[in-house]
């Protein structure tokens, strides 16, 4: 029994009313590798390095959707991968029977990241470079043993945290010569046949919208992330015993940035003074590598993702939404699994996305609040069931069959609301006035839920 499954993908990500983007996702589709086959199932002519052995080359197709008309990529790209092809396999080479049979039996994997950066872009812009092919290179992630997974997910995770560092150097310094302040949130999900994984650091949410029976006229919101923030006791714990510390800036708690005072000269010695700035409102992140403390050799802001793992069923799990806190601060969970749940009976086909309507009534909220709104990102996969009757397609999405990939694009070049990338300019914590780093604090108690 084929146990992939079909889902309506959409994405929304726009500036809303900060003065820099900073928000990026990345959506990759691709088969999963396949191991190769025992010696003895290849021709006598191919083992050895026979003269007549004849390796087929891998090949790629990528289809990338949501790019800027100048080439540069936009904040939300969507991207199939596929190997060994069969126009390629169709010739008389020893080894184009195997490769129809590695194209025919692989399946496919999807990724989806939201990365909600500050500081700059330069971390959510790496992250989305380089985090999938890292995860992809960890001992156990192609495993089918979830705990192997998981660890592999962390490992990752890691990884790329690290080579973070490595790339400080070259991202551009504070207005005070400091080393880039750049941090970003991540939420990662894999799925892999009816298995869901889930990795996060920070505040981007993931919550999936379930139906426990046919009679319900809600969803209930299953939440499957819970926000890294510094006041949570097991976070709090963490980073006073890493040498750290949490302070309240404006009625929000954050990590300290213990840092030598500015006009400090030559090593750090026990007489410098030391200032302490409430600096980021998330306890978790990739990135924010001015926290590494030096006496515990760790990072303060941790880049160590929970991880999760569900088994995905289309008649229970009717909605996955990622999004970053722009959506989530002017939304309730509940609410946005059942906008979704209306949107899909009340809309017509051409009508807009999932993704988008969610988006566009966070950004209304934000104005009826009278909030300067914060950059808003969100990706909607609409699961529906391999045998049920069909949904109809709204503009701006795109099906998914994870036994075959892509496999249909109502509107080419429509997919996304794309949005201009500024660069962005560099300066100090402490100036910040449009910063997830220092412009949370009195917003958000207003709220009352």
């Amino acid at each position: 029994m084929d146990d992939s499954i079909i889902f309506r993908m959409s994405a929304f990500s726009e500036q809303g009313g900060r003065k820099y983007m900073e928000d990026v996702v990345e959506i990759r589709i691709e088969y999963e590798p396949t191991p190769p086959p025992p010696v003895e199932e290849y021709p006598k002519s191919q083992r050895h390095g026979g003269q007549e052995h004849s390796e087929v080359e891998p090949t790629k197709q990528t289809e990338t959707i949501g790019c800027h008309s100048d080439g540069e990529p936009a904040p939300v790209s969507a991207m199939w991968v596929e190997s060994l092809s069969n126009e390629e396999s169709s010739g008389n080479a020893p080894g184009d029977q195997l490769a129809e049979h590695v194209v025919d039996t692989r399946k496919s994997v999807a990724f989806f990241a939201v990365f909600d950066g500050h500081g700059g872009r330069e971390a959510a812009h790496f992250a989305r470079e380089n985090l999938w092919d890292l995860l992809k290179r960890q001992r156990g992630f192609w495993s089918k043993d979830h705990s192997e997974v998981c660890a592999a997910l962390r490992k990752g995770f890691i990884a790329c945290h690290h080579a973070m560092w490595k790339q400080l150097p070259e991202w551009p310094k504070t207005i005070t010569g400091l080393p880039s302040t750049s941090g970003t949130t991540a939420s990662v999900i894999v799925i892999r046949g009816a298995h869901m994984y889930v990795a996060h650091v920070g505040d981007s949410a993931v919550v999936v919208g379930v139906k426990e029976n046919e009679s319900d006229i809600n969803l209930q919101a299953l939440e499957v992330t819970q926000d890294h923030k510094p006041e949570l006791p097991k976070e709090k714990e963490r980073i006073e015993r890493l040498g750290g510390s949490v302070m309240k800036k404006s009625g929000v708690n954050r990590v300290v940035w213990k840092r030598p005072r500015l006009t400090h000269n030559g090593p750090v010695r026990r007489s410098t003074v030391i200032d302490q700035i409430p600096f980021l409102a998330v306890a978790r992140s990739l990135g924010d590598l001015w926290s590494y403390d030096f006496y515990s050799g760790e990072f303060v802001v941790s880049p160590e993702p929970d991880t999760t793992v569900m088994t995905l069923d289309p008649k229970r799990h009717r909605y996955i939404i990622l999004g970053s806190d722009g959506l989530w601060n002017m939304m309730p969970p509940n609410n946005a699994v059942n906008m979704c749940y209306s949107h899909d009976k009340m809309v017509g086909p051409k009508g807009m996305s999932c993704a988008r309507r969610l988006g566009c009534t966070a950004l209304l909220f934000w104005k009826e609040r009278m909030l300067r709104a914060d950059n808003t990102t969100v990706i909607v996969l609409a699961l529906q069931d391999r045998g049920g009757p069909p949904v109809p397609m709204h503009r701006d999405e795109i099906v998914v069959d994870m036994a075959t990939g892509i496999n249909h694009v109502p509107f080419p070049g429509t997919m996304y609301n794309t949005c201009e990338v500024p660069k962005t300019e560099h300066v100090d914590a402490m100036f910040f006035e449009e910063d997830e780093m220092c412009d949370e604090p009195e917003r958000w108690t207003c709220l009352e839920w």
